[in-house]
This record gives structure tokens, sequence and C-alpha cells, in this order.
């Protein structure tokens, strides 16, 4: 069940080191959070949500948690700030008006002061307060040099001092009918037409005016002699309608004042602060000085910041925050005797009573905290627990010393333990019959009428809770229950673990709830037990005291601080369960057992180590408004460099307008702040780079995040605040910038160098196609080339093949690989070799004999090339042709006939001419036959063309029947050329193996048939 509390507790309170009064919930800031000086004269708040505070060294900024100093480096004219106007520009523009001690002004404006001069000079005075003016005028008290009118536009001013009683000016209030009011040491005065009318109030005649508030309900007069307040027509409030009596003041003088709501006043006073609650139509009046934590009681002035805050700013201890009554504290400042407070109780009169833990046992009357005299108090300062009998009387358990009763004022013992380690009262609680039920450290022990029975020894007994008809212990071995009529007939309930369990609680549902030592808090509902640990949200798994609200949401005291347990409407569900501490206003981190009480305004109480702690959820003060977000730093490679060569100028805040960095300035540190004055330390951020960032990054306190090589392009940081009742600014901060490309990769440069590539490709192609072209043409020229190179090296091998080999046969074994041999029926074959040609070669070396067959055989080669006819081979001196081979023709007889005589006048041609020079001659014999011969190449190497059979033989033979310069034929070759030649028979000749033949010498061609070559 959701309660009031909301989404925020408060924040922490810091020590002070008086004693005597109960501490607040306020939090002090000096030098050590970064005030220039502990002596403030004044506060306010600019249109940026900032806190600023004037001190007697300077100025500081805070947003809610540190103080900012700033000095002459920001432009500060001087040291001694006394006054303080933050307003707002017709554009927008915030600005700080500040005034200083020595008359000096000056204005707070995109990051930096600027002096103001006015002529005439103001003079040199303290400025006690400003207040904008209509028409860009302002008005400047000064406490001595009167009232002057400060025109902003041309930087003139004026006194306005006619009627004044007095030049010491304190104080300075617009009305809402922008009437001006001032309070000097001389009383109230109104401006009217440039003169100021004294206000005639009784009650003010005679006193000094040091401070003023002004609103819709009235005035509020703070005077050297008190608090004076008036309705908006300054009459007199009625007698029992004013907020505060001057004797129920710690001082007279009201140095400042401020109305929060119309029934909450504070004043500031030189005894401390004052808030004046006005509900109910009585005037509940709280004091709060050094002793509850204020800065120092001297109070010069007042702040109320947008979330509700109300700021004080003392004479020297800085400035104080009150955030909100919701926490009372109570610890050994305040006069307990010990701060670990271990047991809470408050009886039927009203009192508060405090169980310590060495301290003894104290009582707190709502003002102070009281003590039993000594002789009255019990024997024991260990106080274990509290309780109260059907009496009313106060029952004290002690660790050592049993049980105690306090009456009348006085302690008298009630119950002695019958051993020494029942000694140590953990619970005690009295029964309908009147018997008290008393769990110890060994046992549960019942006593009545002075006897006392006991149970369960041996078990420490650590809470008791009576629920209907039911009595539930709690104990270091698990959970035992008994009929409330029969308690002692208890029965181990086995459906808890048994595990050790400090104290009990039952809701109005009926849930039973255990916080125990190690296993975190356990519901029992019915036969459902569930148990909650750190899964479901614990910080610690000690659960020292559970207690029920008045919404009964459940709260646990742990070792680890405070949590609350939030329940659906029907007490079924947990909705969450969160943590508290020290941040959160619990000081006291570690609870102690059952030291919890929820107190009859539905307050809680809880006792800690650190003392008492009161929370009243109907005080919390949630902050409705999102807080401001405001970019506070930016940083170059973590340094802040000047930013004028990247950007068109400076925005209000300071930061670059039109950032645009080179591509190698892409290291980028934003700084940020949200504002929440209320709880700066509860204010969450996310943030994301669009452009650089996937999405929003997770929920995080951090206030500074870095990117580092960020690359070129346009961006925008976006940042964004949640305050601590979890409201986030409706539209994030955003900042632009750009990272521009190297030159290599900007526009021009890349539409340049593309058409640079473009035309170049370009180029490159045509260069590439005619360098392919006259590649081309030169492979083309080279092919033509080589394939005429192997066109003649074919024909070369093809000659050289047709001289080895007819044509036909060439070729058939170029294109088979083989070469089939052929019978030729009608050839004639020549046959011719040298006469002698052994002796005369005997006398020639082998080159001259060489050369001179080489040139006869050139002389027969061109024999056959002219009649036509097929060379077969040459064998020593030997010479072999064949006409009518490898084609057939009929004149093939003829053809060797023409070609022998050929070769006979060859040869006599050349024999003559060595004859003419004396050399020896070369006699040739020549013989033909016709007839069939077997023509074709054999083997696989060296392919040679030859000819077989009878014929072949039959010419060697009529060559060698020959005679030298004859040509000798058969009768078969005589046979076909009768009718061309003349011959000389020479008859029947015997041939070798052959017998006798025909042969004829060819004595010359017949007149009719000569013929000079083949036909």
């Amino acid at each position: 069940m959701r309660s009031p509390l909301g989404a925020v507790l408060l924040a922490w309170l810091l020590p002070t080191v008086h004693t005597g009064a109960q501490q607040y919930d306020l939090r002090t800031f000096s030098l050590e959070e970064g005030l220039p000086s502990a002596a403030v004269n004044a506060i306010c708040e600019d249109a940026d949500g900032f806190l600023w505070v004037a001190t007697d060294q300077g100025l500081a900024r805070s947003q809610g948690s540190r103080f900012e100093p700033f000095d002459d480096r920001q432009g500060a004219p001087g040291p001694m700030a006394t006054a303080l106007l933050p307003c707002t520009t017709t554009t927008g523009v915030s600005h700080l008006w500040v005034g200083y001690r020595d008359g000096a002004l000056a204005v707070w404006s995109k990051g930096r002061f600027t002096a103001y001069t006015t002529t005439p000079a103001l003079p040199a005075y303290p400025i006690r307060a400003i207040e904008p003016g209509p028409a860009n005028t302002l008005w400047v008290a000064t406490r001595g040099g009167g009232l002057w009118q400060v025109d902003t536009a041309t930087h003139t001013s004026k006194p306005m001092n006619t009627g004044l009683g007095s030049l010491r000016i304190n104080a300075l209030a617009t009305t809402p009918d922008q009437g001006l009011w001032v309070g000097t040491d001389s009383g109230l005065y109104r401006l009217q037409d440039d003169h100021w009318i004294p206000m005639a109030v009784g009650t003010l005649t005679g006193k000094r005016v040091l401070s003023l508030h002004v609103d819709t309900l009235g005035w509020l007069v703070g005077t050297h002699l008190g608090l004076v307040e008036l309705d908006p027509d300054l009459r007199l409030t009625p007698t029992q309608g004013q907020a505060v009596e001057t004797q129920a003041l710690p001082h007279t003088v009201v140095l400042s004042v401020l109305r929060e709501t119309p029934w909450s006043l504070w004043l500031g006073t030189p005894g401390g602060m004052v808030h004046v609650d006005r509900r109910n139509g009585t005037s509940r009046i709280t004091i709060i000085g050094e002793a509850n934590g204020l800065g120092h009681d001297v109070v010069r002035c007042l702040h109320r910041d947008r979330s509700g805050g109300i700021w004080a700013g003392t004479g020297y201890g800085g400035v104080s925050k009150f955030t909100s009554a919701a926490f009372l504290y109570i610890t050994e400042r305040d006069g307990l005797g010990s701060r670990i407070v271990s047991g809470l109780h408050r009886t039927a009169d009203g009192m508060l009573w405090l169980a310590t833990q060495g301290g003894g046992l104290s009582y707190f009357d709502g003002r102070r905290v009281e003590h039993l005299a000594p002789a009255h108090a019990p024997p024991s300062t260990f106080i274990t627990c509290l309780g109260e009998d059907a009496q009313g009387h106060l029952l004290v358990g002690t660790f050592m010393h049993g049980l105690h009763r306090i009456r009348n004022g006085r302690s008298e013992p009630v119950w002695t333990a019958p051993t020494r380690d029942a000694a140590r009262v953990n619970t005690v609680e009295q029964l309908r019959d009147g018997s008290l039920l008393i769990g110890t450290g060994a046992g549960l022990h019942r006593w009545q009428g002075g006897t006392t029975t006991s149970t369960l020894e041996g078990r420490a007994i650590h809470d008791l809770l009576m629920a209907s008809d039911t009595l539930w212990y709690a104990t270091d071995s698990g959970l035992f229950a008994a009929p409330l009529a029969t308690p002692f007939a208890w029965r181990h309930r086995t459906d808890v673990p048994p595990t050790s369990i400090n104290t009990l609680a039952l809701d109005s549902k009926g849930s039973l709830w255990m916080g125990t030592a190690a296993q975190g808090l356990i519901r029992k509902r019915g036969s459902k037990v569930k148990t909650y640990d750190r899964s479901a949200g614990l910080q610690s798994l000690a659960v020292e005291s559970v207690v029920l609200d008045a919404y009964e949401n459940l709260w646990l005291g742990t070792k680890q601080g405070i949590h609350l347990v939030e329940l659906d409407v029907l007490q079924e569900q947990v909705l969450s369960i969160r943590a508290y501490g020290p941040d959160d206003g619990f000081i006291g981190l570690e609870s102690l057992p059952c030291a919890t009480l929820l107190d009859r305004d539905s307050s809680l109480w809880f006792g800690t180590v650190r003392g008492a702690i009161r929370y009243d959820a109907r005080q919390v003060v949630e902050d409705p408004k999102e807080p401001l977000i405001h970019l506070t730093d930016l940083q170059l490679f973590y340094e802040k460099p000047d930013w004028s060569p990247w950007c068109t100028g400076f925005g209000r805040n300071g930061f670059p307008s039109h950032l645009e960095l080179p591509y190698n300035k892409n290291h980028l540190t934003f700084a940020f702040t949200g504002i929440s004055l209320a709880y700066p330390e509860k204010v969450r951020y996310r943030w994301l780079l669009e452009g650089y960032d996937p999405d929003w990054s997770p929920i995080t306190a951090t206030q500074r995040v870095t990117y580092s090589n960020i690359p070129p392009g346009e961006y925008t940081f976006r940042v964004m605040a949640r305050n601590a009742s979890g409201i986030w600014n409706a539209e994030p901060l955003s900042y632009r910038f750009v990272i521009a490309p190297p030159f290599w990769r900007t526009t021009p440069f890349l539409t340049g160098g593309g058409i640079l590539l473009l035309l170049g490709f370009v180029g490159f192609v045509r260069l590439r196609e005619r360098t392919q072209r006259k590649e081309r043409e030169r492979l083309e020229r080279k092919v033509v080339v080589r394939t005429r190179q192997l066109e003649a090296e074919k024909e070369r091998s093809d000659d050289l093949l047709r001289n080895i080999l007819p044509s036909s046969t060439a070729e058939e074994l170029k294109q088979k690989g083989t070469a089939e041999a052929r019978r030729y029926e009608n050839c004639t074959v020549l046959f011719s070799d040298f006469k002698g040609f052994t002796g005369f070669s005997s006398l020639m070396d082998s080159d001259t004999l060489v050369s001179e067959l080489d040139h006869y055989f050139r002389l027969f080669d061109e024999q056959c090339d002219r009649f036509g006819l097929e060379k077969i081979k040459t064998i020593g001196d030997s010479y072999m042709c064949a006409a009518g081979l490898p084609e057939p023709k009929g004149t093939h007889a003829r053809d060797a006939v023409l070609m022998g005589l050929a070769m006979l006048a060859a040869v006599e041609r050349s024999n003559a001419e060595r004859r003419s020079r004396g050399m020896t001659e070369w006699p040739v014999r020549i013989g033909i036959h016709t007839g069939p011969v077997v023509a074709g190449v054999v083997g696989r190497k060296k392919f040679a063309y030859d000819i077989w059979g009878d014929t072949v033989n039959l010419a060697s033979r009529m060559e060698s029947a020959g005679e030298a310069g004859k040509l000798n034929i058969s009768g078969a070759t005589y046979a076909q050329v009768m009718d061309l030649v003349h011959v000389r028979p020479r008859g029947p000749i015997k041939v070798k193996g052959k017998g006798e033949l025909h042969m004829y010498f060819v004595t010359g061609l017949r007149a009719d048939g000569a013929i000079e070559g083949p036909a």
C-alpha cells in the first residue's frame, strides 16, 4: 500500500557540537563545502536555479551540494558582497545584480562579472538591498547613503531620499501594486511622487525596521524589538492572530522574515532561526539554533528555494538548509546517556521512554531529554526492552538484573531471574489474566502472584506476539506457537525454517512477519511461507525489527539500514523493497532488536546505534518541480581552450555557439548539473550524443561524460535530469556541435577528387585502350611475322621433307604419321655412278671429295627437277632416281631417257672444264630399266623414301654393264622410247643372276621426236 513518503526521503544530518536539544534534519555548508567565508549577507536563486550566496569574502554559487566561489578571476569588483538581485532580460538572458559593502555594483552575465559604474557614482556605503524598478531601472538601498535609482540603459543614477528620516536603509520591498517601501532606522516609509511618506503604524513607532516581507496576505516587519504583522491595508492584525509574541523569541532583534505558507513563518534572529506553525488556530514555535544543528545562531537572511527548502544565512556558520520536519534525531548530544537506543515506548501520559545500552533509561517530553534520578533508576544502565503493564506502568527489561517497573517516578524490581542465564530480559508481555510472560536469554518465564514458572529452558526468546487466541514466540531455533489460554502448551512450527528469529509483527490480514538473524524476512500467511532475501531487495539478511506503519507498509530495521516493504491494497503482494540509509535521513545505519515504535501521530521511531530517529511521513516535502539542467563545463582534451577560432560567438551561459571543431579536435568532455536544491544528492542523469550513441545511457549519478575519437559529423549532446521525486525534466538540455572532416573528406575536395578520378579513369581507360590497341597491333604484326616465319619454317621443313620424300608421301606422313608402301606397275629407274671413282677418290682429301660429289649431284638434281623425276637416294658415288612415281605418268620412260642424256651432257661440260684446267675427269655411266617397283617409307626414325623390286636391280645392272659416257637402257625401256631415240643395240648381254638381257646405248634423239624437256 503506497504512503505519502513517495519516492523521496531526506538528506543526511551533519553533526553539531552543542547539546541540550533534539537534532533536526539540517545540513550546513561552510568553508569545507566551498564557501569563501562563513559570514553570509544575502541569499538568492537565479533564473537558472542556481543558489547564490553573498559573503564577506565574495560570492559563491551552488547546485545544492557544493559551492563554487567567484572572485576577481571572474571579474568580481570586490570581495565583500552584501546584496543580490536575480533578474531576466526581455531577451531571456539571466542576470544577477550584486551590491558590495563599498557601494560598488556589478552584474553577472554570460559567465562573467562586469563592474557597473554610474554617473554620478553611487555613494561608498554598504548596499543593503536591490529591487527592480520601472523601465530598465533598479532601486539600490544603501546603509548610510539612502536610496538611489539606477538607469541600466544610460548608466545614470539619482538619489531618492526626499522625506526619509534616516539614510540608513535596512530593507527594501515592492508591493503587488508596484509600490516601493523601505525599512530604515527611523521606521517604515513609502515612496509617493518622488517623496517618502512615513507609515504611522503605532506598533512600529520608534522601532528600527530591519527586515520586510510583503505578499498578498500582508506584511511581516522585523524590528529590533520583535516582529510586527500587518494586513494588506497596513493594519495591525488582531492580537490573537499575531504569529508570535516578542517574549517567545530567542532574541528580540528580527534580522530576516519569510512567509513560507499562510500558516508557516520563518524568522532569523541573533539567537537562532524561529519557525512559527499556525495550523489549527494556534502558534507552535520551534527555535532552531546551533544546538539543533544550525551553522550559527545569528541568522542574517532567509530564502525559500523553488523546491520548498529553507536556507538560512548565518553570521559565522555559513548557510544551513532545512528541508522538512520529517526527521527528528535524539542522540547523546541531546542528553541520552548512550547513543545506542535499544528500546522505545510511549506511555499513556504521552512520555516517550528510551532505553539505551550503557546509558540507562531516559524520557523525552517533546522538547528535551530527561533522566530519572540515580536513586530512582533501574539498577542496570544496560536496558534491553520496554513494555507496559495493565495499570500503564512502564516495564523495563535489563541485561543482568531482570525486570523492573517504573511507578511514581521510581524503579522497583518486578521479577528476578531464577538463573544467571535468564537474567537478560529480551521481551515482556502481560496476559489477560494479569500475569507477565518474560522472554529471556534462557527460556520463557511466567510470573504470576510472585510465582515463576518456566518452559523452553535453554532457548533464547527474542520476541512475543499476542494475536487473537494465539501466542507466538520468536526464538533462536525457530517459531513456536501456543494457545493464549495455555501459553506453555507450545508447539514448534516446523513449516517455518528453524532459524533464529529476532522479531514478529502481524498485519490486519493475518499475515505473520518474521525478521530473522541470517535469512532475511519471512512471511507466514495461512499455510504459505515465503522468504524475502537480497534477491528481493534487502541490503542485509539480519532483520532486527519489524513495524507496520499507519498505511500497513512494513518498515524493517536491519544491520545495514532501514527498509520499506511496500504492499498492495489487499496486503497480498510485495510491490517493492527499498533501502534507506544516511543519505536519506536515517543516520543510524544499524538497528537494534525490537527497537521500533508506531507513535500515536502515525510517525515511526527507530532505535539505532546512533540514537533514536523519528520519521513522520506527513512532513515529507515532495519536490514537484523538474530539475533545471545546465551545462557547467566543456573541455577539449581535458582542458579549457580558447573556443573563439571555432565558434561564431558565446551564449548566455558562456559556452561557444555554433561550435565547429577540426577533425583532430575530437575529444570532448561535457560536465552538467541538474539543480534540485531540496535533494541534490538524489538527482540522477542520463545522456545521449545523437549521431554517436545508439541509445540513452543508463541512469546514473555521474555529472561528467567524455567522448573520444568522435568521427566527423553533426552531433547533438542531450542530457536529462531526474529529481528525488522521480520527475524528469520535460525537455533535455541540448548542445549542438560539428566535427569538421579533414580537407580530403570535404565535399569540394571529394567532388574535385571524384572528377579528377573520373577524368583520370577515363584517361587511364583511353590510354589503356590505346596501349592495348598498339600492343594488339604489335602482337598482330608479330603474329604476322611469326606466322610468316612459321610458314617459311614450315615451307623449309616441307621443302626439306620434300627433298627427302615425295610430296604426296610427305603429306601422308604429316597427316597420318605413317606412309603406306605402294606398288607402281610402270616405272622407269635411272642408276648412275662414276667409273674409276675408287681410284681417283683415294687421291683426294675428304673435303675435296665431298665437294666434288656435291657438285655433280647438284647437276643431277637440277635435271631431276627439269624432267620431273623423283630422286631416290645417293649411295657413295651412285645416284638413283625414278620416273612414274610417286604419281604415275605415261612418259616415265621418255623422261628418264631425256634426263640420262642431260646428265651425260652436264658431266661432259664439267669434264671439259676440268680437262682444260688439267684436272682429273669424272666419267659417268648411266643405266635405265623400266618395270614395276614398290615404293614407300620404312622405319620410325630418319625417314627415307625408297623403292624395291627387280626393276631396281636391273637398272643397277644396266649401269654396271654400261660404259663411261654412255646411256645404257634395257629392252623394256627401249620398247617405250624407240620412237624418240637412236640407239645402238648391244645384243643380248649376260647379266649376273638374270641371264642374257638386251641392252641399248642411246646415241641420240630422233629429229622428229626430239624433246628438250619432259612432255
